[in-house]
């Protein structure tokens, strides 16, 4: 996650795929649907705080 005073604001790509990579889960359908989800991932983590 990026974080900053206010809350999550996104996704760190870099640390997920490279963990996806060590656990042998990188695949070309995650590099492809991850930036498309990562709104909704931002959003969740936004109204657990609420």
């Amino acid at each position: 996650m990026r974080v900053a005073p206010g809350g999550i604001y996104a996704v760190d790509f870099g640390a997920v795929l490279l963990l996806a990579d060590a656990m042998g889960a990188l695949t070309p359908l995650l590099v492809e649907v991850l930036p498309e989800i990562e709104p909704i991932i931002v959003r969740s983590y936004a109204h657990d705080r609420d």
